[in-house]
This record gives structure tokens, sequence and C-alpha cells, in this order.
């Protein structure tokens, strides 16, 4: 009889452990467990209240309910200490269980050296139509590995860098030369700080002059490209037209309510084209949009943005992600959303749906074809900081535009 119990015992035991697995490894037993953890940055959404969230919310409750998973947002702030990747270079080896499944960061911080140490690659995860619907924007979320390029981001939102102006100039269209500035007498605003490196704009008029991007991490100074801006800025300078104060602007949020509340003059600033259609919509301004001045007058810009990476090393987390971010490019929600964040969408099909009333579409689709990607921090070697260092000795009245750039190539010659 203890015998036939002892049987009766160990079946039970078994059928009890059985089941339990069935059960954790059912779908309603890993959402109600494991809810996917998206991590949003805090400049897109600064919290839950705004329509940009709620129109999130309502959007991902759908996938929630035939997904049977739930999703759980957190804000984060970027760009410093508890930061997204700060956060995720930090908790990778500490607490990855702290960390998301799935987050949206700046384009800027999306380097080759992060991408392999803290993310996962994303390159056979999402169908050919969504690929397709992106069009030639992959490049905006590729990084280069030693068997080819590999898809380590997928683009989501565009910014695109533009000169904005409250008074008209005399100039023709939106594009805008050295000349045309000096000769519209426009002060000129720019967020001409950097910490360990070169500025957008000088960046993007440096290439534009004819200077090439960097190559295998290093940037060579073309001599010619360098002297025609510096020139411009010295010109600038000489005429009262730009001030050293420049050097301390961090972001267009430096210099945004002087420009926007003093019209007394002709001015251009540097701004975000996100920014742009906030100062339009939320304060009611009356500014017009134009390229970034160039020498050529060529309609460059930089695409800056943000990108959905993978944080999750499971490959069943990264296959639920994947679904999720495929939801989150339909394309009505996926243009009404970029709208409501004063962004553009990167399907290109749906740049029409997501621009403000009023905007000029062809403009904002001539600056996405001759964009090109920002100057990453710490990218190029030395030649960007000391391209800085010119600007700013120009800026100061220490050295004209000729002198700086022959003290940028003898300081690089000697390295």
């Amino acid at each position: 009889m203890p015998s036939r119990w002892t049987a009766v015992s160990i079946f039970f035991c078994l059928f009890v452990v059985a089941s339990a697995h069935a059960q954790e490894g059912s779908p309603d037993a890993d959402s109600a467990q494991a809810p996917l953890r998206v991590w949003l940055p805090a400049p897109l959404i600064s919290d839950e209240s705004g329509d940009a969230f709620q129109l999130l919310s309502e959007h991902t409750a759908a996938f929630s309910s035939s997904n049977n998973i739930a999703i759980e947002y957190r804000i984060k702030d970027v760009g410093k200490v508890g930061g997204i990747m700060s956060t995720i270079r930090s908790g990778k080896d500490v607490a990855p269980a702290a960390l998301p499944d799935v987050t949206l960061i700046r384009r800027r911080e999306f380097t080759p050296a992060q991408s392999q140490q803290y993310l996962q690659s994303m390159e056979t995860l999402f169908s050919s139509s969504l690929i397709n619907d992106l069009d030639g924007g992959l490049e905006f979320g590729q990084i280069p590995l030693e068997a080819g390029i590999e898809l380590y981001g997928l683009p989501y939102l565009y910014d695109v860098l533009l000169a904005v102006h409250s008074q008209p100039l005399q100039a023709a269209g939106h594009r805008l030369t050295f000349v045309d500035v000096l000769a519209n007498e426009a002060a000129f605003l720019f967020p001409a700080a950097r910490a360990n490196g070169l500025n957008q704009t000088f960046y993007l008029q440096y290439l534009s002059a004819g200077g090439m991007r960097p190559s295998s991490g290093v940037m060579n100074i073309n001599e010619e490209a360098l002297g025609i801006v510096l020139k411009f800025y010295q010109d600038l300078a000489q005429r009262g037209l730009v001030a050293p104060d420049v050097l301390t602007y961090q972001s267009p949020n430096a210099y945004q309510s002087e420009f926007v509340n003093r019209s007394d003059r002709s001015q251009l600033a540097v701004f975000r084209a996100s920014e742009y259609f906030a100062m339009t919509e939320q304060q009611g301004a009356t500014l017009m949009a134009a390229q970034v001045p160039t020498a050529s007058g060529g309609g460059q810009s930089i695409r800056d943005g943000w990108l959905w990476v993978l944080v999750t090393p499971e490959m069943s987390r990264q296959a639920l992600s994947a679904r999720y971010l495929e939801w989150m490019m339909e394309p009505e929600f996926h243009a009404d959303f970029a709208r409501a964040l004063y962004h553009l969408p990167t399907q290109p099909a749906l740049l029409d749906d997501s621009l403000p009333p009023g905007a000029d579409r062809q403009f904002f689709d001539d600056l996405l074809k001759n964009a090109t990607l920002p100057l990453p921090e710490n990218e190029g070697g030395t030649a960007p900081r000391l391209m800085q260092e010119a600007l700013i000795h120009v800026l100061h009245g220490d050295a004209t535009a000729e002198q700086a750039t022959r003290q940028v190539l003898s300081q690089l010659a000697e390295r």
C-alpha cells in the first residue's frame, strides 16, 4: 500500500511541474509576466499628458490587444548620466533585466562602436514591404561591419537643419548663399558651441564648399573649402553681423526667444525643422524657412533625428519588438505621430500628410534629398577640433581666415 501511494504522489508532482511549464510557455503567461519594455526620449515626449503620448497610447492599445501583451512605456532623458544610452551602457552587465527591449535614440548617438557593443542587429527582422517603404532611408540606421553594412537601427523620425528669418530677404527662393546674407546685412545666429569636435552648421558649410566627410574615422582637411567658410565668418564678424557669443550656444534654444521677439532688424538663425514647426504653431510667429547659407546655395542640409534600436538579446523578445515596430510604422499613425512631434517621417510617401498647414512640401523634400548625416561627437580625429578652434579665433578677431586656415594645416601636419 505505501508503494502505491508513493507512485501516485510522484505522478501528481510530475503533473504539477508539467502544468507549470506549460503555463510559463503560454502567451498569456508571457504577457502577464513580461510586458514589452519601451523607453521614450524626453526631448520628444516630456510627459504622458500631451497629445502625442495620448495618440501613442491609443495606437499601442490595439497592438497590445491583438498580440496579448502589455506595452510598458518609460520616459527617459538623453545625453547625460541617467539618460537612455548612459543607462544601457552601465546596465548591460550589472542590471540587464532593468533595460528596455526597444528604445528610441538620437542619430548622433548611433555610432558603430556603441551599436555593436550595446545594441542588437535588426538585419533580418522586418518585412520587405517596410524596407521598401523606407526607400533610400536605410542608411540612417546602418553601420559598417567587417562583413559589410548591417541594419542596427530602424529610421523613424527625421529632423533637418535649416535657416529661419522673419523679414523677407533679397534672394531668390529658399537657397541662400554667403553673398546673400552679407548683402541683406542679416545678423546670423547659430549654435556654434561644440565640446569635442566641429559644430554642425560649420560642418555642413564646409562640405558644401568642397570638403569631404570622414573616412574610416579620419577627416582630411580641404584647404580651399575651409578658407571659404572661415572667410564668410570673418566678413560677418567685421560687419557686426555675428558675435562671439554664438560660441556659447549649445542649441537654438539659447537664442530662440531673442530671435522671435526681436523684429527690428534683419536676422537669419539656424534651427531644426522641429523647432521651426513648433515656433510657427505654438507662438503664432510669421517666419520663413530657407536653407542654411552656403558658398554655392546648393540646398544641402544635415539630416538628424531618431531611430528605434533593439537592446534585448533574447530572440523571442526581438521578434516581438519587431512586430511592435512594424505596428509603429503603420502609415496613417506614423504621419500623425510625426506631425504631433513636429518631425518628418522616415517614409517618404508620408511627407505630405505629416507637414503642418502652409509648409512648403517641395522645400522639405529637397532638404531631405540633399541632406547628409551629422558629424558624430569625437568623429574624424583631430581635424574637426582644429577647425572649430580656427572658427573661434576668427570670431574673436584673433586671426584672419587665411591665418587660421594656415594654422590648422600646420598643426595637422605636426601630428
